[in-house]
């Protein structure tokens, strides 16, 4: 079979990450050049994340009726990226606002869509991991351009926007599809509904993964930066070393899932991640916080490709995309929200060092739940009853 497919979805992984990655991380300093105050940003790029979360269940039920819907999606995000870089600073803060809205709400079902792809290839499936892991390496490079472009034009920092919309629109232009009808063929028959109580069961099982791990990326930064004196150099470098070490850990990862449950990679996803927060928390130092990103890009790998199976496992064919759309909002763009507002009560609270106390316990109880579902359904018990993928 020619490696064609291989290539192209690794592309899009590719492009989908440059173009998150020159908008997503850098939103709040670019309109910071522009003069905004705190409160005018945080609303910014709250509706980033919650426009995000909100129109991903669309997407992915446009998506099961539809071949479309990705194309449609990334044409979203590059029309609001220019948009926003034209209107930025000419126009009131609402204009800049709507843009923001416009590009969480075509980008963020985006990743899930092309997972729903890969996992229904079954040439493509046993690699998702190290398909993936090209979305962490354009993550690497989104943010190495987005850094130069600042760095050479401090003046101009919208045209890391503008970088943004030319890597969306030099994606691969076919996704191909997760289900065998026409473009315009029939909608999935009405009997095959998308399973939610299995869905919800999959995330009760995985979401304290992206809790802990949102927590992580929100606060790290604002820590090193506090806590550790360090400069905004070493304050993101954490950051984008957690992304580059998911280049090897991905592929890794795609071994281990080799005749395994997908619920054992979840299972293993909490221990490295408690480490982490808990080395953190007893240990600060700038060598720490360096010192733990391996464990930390092991976790994240473990639980993406855990969780996508698991996903794919327990919805019918025709609701492949929903099923991934769905479990997408509720892991990790509610996951995002709570980190934000009840990491941020903690660390006033109790100070980073709770803070991390408080995350390592909850990666250790999620992880803890994944292992006794494994259990229990490995001594014939009852979690295959509510539809839990084996």
């Amino acid at each position: 079979m020619s490696d064609r497919p291989h290539l192209r979805f690794a592309g899009l992984y590719l492009h989908l990450y440059v173009t998150a990655a020159c908008v997503l991380p850098v939103t709040s300093y670019i309109l910071s050049t522009f003069g905004w105050r705190a409160g005018d940003i945080g609303v910014g790029t709250a509706l980033v994340g919650i426009a995000g979360t909100a129109t991903s269940p669309f997407w992915g039920r446009l998506d099961d009726r539809t071949s479309w819907a990705p194309r449609a999606g990334i044409v979203g995000c590059a029309v609001a990226a220019i948009a926003m870089a034209v209107t930025l600073g000419r126009f009131p803060h609402w204009t800049t606002w709507l843009t923001l809205a416009v590009f969480g709400a075509c980008e963020g079902p985006l990743d899930a869509l092309l997972t729903t792809r890969v996992l229904a290839d079954t040439a493509l499936a046993p690699r998702l991991g190290t398909l993936r892991s090209l979305g962490s390496l354009g993550w690497v490079l989104g943010l190495a351009i987005a850094a130069t472009i600042l760095t050479l034009w401090p003046a101009h920092s919208q045209w890391v926007l503008v970088a943004a919309a030319v890597s969306a629109v030099t994606a691969p232009r076919s996704w191909g599809r997760h289900r065998k009808v026409e473009d315009d063929g029939p909608a999935p028959p009405d009997g095959e509904r998308l399973p939610v109580r299995s869905v919800l069961v999959v995330l009760a099982l995985t979401v304290s993964t992206p809790i802990v791990m949102s927590a992580l990326i929100q606060f790290t930064a604002g820590w090193a930066h506090q806590g550790l004196s360090a400069g905004p150099f070493l304050a993101l470098a954490p950051i984008a070393l957690s992304a580059a070490l998911e280049l090897p850990a991905f592929p890794w990862v795609d071994r281990l899932a080799r005749g395994r449950s997908p619920l054992v990679l979840a299972a293993l996803a909490g221990p490295p991640l408690a480490v982490s927060t808990g080395l953190l928390a007893l240990a600060p130092s700038r060598f720490t916080v360096l010192a733990v990103q391996p464990l930390v890009a092991i976790s994240f790998c473990l639980w993406y490709v855990g969780q996508s199976r698991m996903l794919a496992a327990c919805a019918p064919p025709s609701r492949q995309a929903s099923a991934q759309t769905l479990g997408s909002a509720l892991s990790s763009g509610s996951a995002s929200l709570l980190a934000g507002v009840v990491g941020g009560q903690l660390a006033d609270a109790l100070g980073y060092g709770g803070l991390f106390a408080v995350l390592a316990g909850v990666a250790l109880a999620g992880s803890t739940a994944a292992a006794v579902a494994l259990v229990r359904r490995r001594s014939g018990r009852v979690l295959a009853s509510l539809g839990v993928p084996r």
